[in-house]
């Protein structure tokens, strides 16, 4: 725009200044009043066009710094926007670090220090007494059930690391007339009573090992005993 302005500038001192050079050639002298006359025209029309030329200039110049505040506007707003995202996004992290933190911790509660005893794995819970759907349940708990007694030989190697005076099993008979695996669902495989066991008929339902020869005996699946856990067959 300014350039347009620049040209008609141009071209009229241009069309001015021939004119009046052929006035003052063609005029007799003295010509002082005449030029003068003359020389207005070109006078008003560059004053008009400085005029406009400076209100271009001034437009220009509001545009521009309008368009500036505009984009600062902008960039502020995106500012603020990145920053409030940066911000969730660290907040996002901190909750999951804070969450990992909570399970790993919940994990390392729940993880026992499972011993190998004879082929198998086995942890033998003799601080915490519980009832023996209790104890089912906390074996589940640290990926493990309760001890299934497959043999004598089981029994034997396990029976040195026992402290306590009972310890329940797997087995039980609640749903079925005989003793079942709660682990397998299948027939208990290997029960060794002691003398006058089984004696309780259908009140004593579940099945713990009892010192001093850690021979079987049928209990109340409510009463709480210490418990083994059996980590499963990989």
């Amino acid at each position: 725009m300014i350039l347009i302005f620049e040209g008609i500038l141009i071209l009229a001192l241009w069309h001015s200044i021939d004119n009046a050079h052929r006035i003052v050639v063609g005029a007799p002298a003295p010509c002082d009043a005449y030029c003068f006359n003359e020389l207005i025209p070109l006078h008003n029309t560059i004053a008009t066009l400085n005029h406009r030329l400076s209100e271009c200039e001034t437009m220009q110049s509001v545009n521009a710094s309008a368009r500036l505040d505009k984009i600062d506007k902008e960039l502020k707003t995106h500012k603020v926007r990145l920053l409030a995202n940066t911000q969730g996004i660290s907040r996002n992290r901190k909750n999951l670090s804070d969450q990992g933190k909570l399970i790993e911790k919940y994990k390392r509660k729940l993880r026992k220090p499972f011993v190998q005893i004879g082929s198998g794995y086995y942890y033998i819970e003799d601080e915490t007494t519980m009832t023996w759907f209790g104890a089912v349940r906390a074996c589940l708990r640290y990926g493990s059930h309760l001890i299934t007694l497959n043999n004598q030989e089981e029994l034997d190697a396990i029976i040195p690391r026992l402290t306590k005076n009972m310890y329940w099993t797997d087995v039980n008979n609640l749903s079925v007339d005989e003793l079942v695996s709660i682990t397998t669902g299948l027939k208990a495989e290997f029960l060794k009573w002691a003398k006058g066991e089984p004696n309780g008929g259908s009140k004593e339902e579940c099945v713990s090992i009892v010192s001093p020869k850690y021979e079987m005996h049928d209990y109340p699946c409510r009463t709480k005993n210490f418990f083994i856990c059996e980590a499963y067959e990989e």
